[in-house]
């Protein structure tokens, strides 16, 4: 699965809101692992350049509702309400934190303070 995380510094920077990124670190998450891809500058259409990077899952600490809405309209799933070094973020997907929430099948999965959003 291939996450992305808005960050202030690439994947040694710390999770922050798409709006104030300056840059998105991409990861591939998989049986062995985390394999960091790239960071990519964001731009006018964030939503279209991840989906065109293969990207699933957009781990971030906040995002407008209007924005989630265009990422999950591209397939495209969005966890909110995380923090910390892109690193440590990744780690709760590949810890199965976030695909366990999927597994709910609910378009909106109420998990504490974070909000898990879906293609219905």
């Amino acid at each position: 699965m291939r996450v992305a995380v808005p960050s202030d510094g690439g994947f040694d920077g710390k999770a922050v809101p798409l709006d104030m990124a300056g840059g998105i670190a991409i990861a591939e998450i998989g049986p062995d692992g985390v394999k960091e891809i790239k960071v990519i500058k964001p731009g006018e259409n964030a939503a279209g350049e991840l989906k065109r990077e293969g990207v699933e899952l957009v781990l971030t600490p906040e995002i407008p509702e209007e924005l989630a809405l265009k990422f999950t309209k591209l397939g495209i799933m969005v966890l909110t309400g995380v923090s910390g070094k892109v690193k440590e973020v990744i780690m709760l997907a590949l810890k199965g934190t976030v695909k366990n929430a999927f597994k709910a099948g609910l378009g909106m999965a109420k998990m504490g303070r974070d909000v898990v959003t879906r293609k219905l």
